[in-house]
C-alpha cells in the first residue's frame, strides 16, 4: 500500500480541481430539475402548513408590508 502525506494529497487535489469543476459545469443541465414523482397529499399539506406559518411569522416580525391590495413588500433575510 502506498503512503502519502496530506500535503501531497492537497497538491494533487488542487492541481485537478479546475478540470473537475469545468467537467461538472459542462455536464450539468442548465434547466431546472423537475420532480419525477407526484407529491403525496400529506406532503402537500405539510408544505402548505410550513409556508403559512412562515408567512404569519414574517407578518408578526414586520417583514411584510402591504402596499396595496395586490402589491406587497417582503423583506428577505
Amino acid at each position: 500500500m502506498r503512503k502519502m502525506d496530506f500535503s501531497e494529497l492537497n497538491k494533487q487535489i488542487f492541481e485537478k480541481k479546475s478540470d473537475v469543476e469545468r467537467t461538472i459545469l459542462r455536464s450539468k443541465s442548465p434547466n431546472r430539475i423537475l420532480r419525477t414523482r407526484p407529491q403525496d397529499k400529506d406532503e402537500a399539506k405539510i408544505l402548505d402548513e410550513l409556508c403559512i406559518r412562515r408567512w404569519k411569522k414574517a407578518e408578526e416580525a414586520g417583514k411584510i408590508k402591504y402596499l396595496s391590495k395586490r402589491v406587497w413588500y417582503y423583506e428577505f433575510d
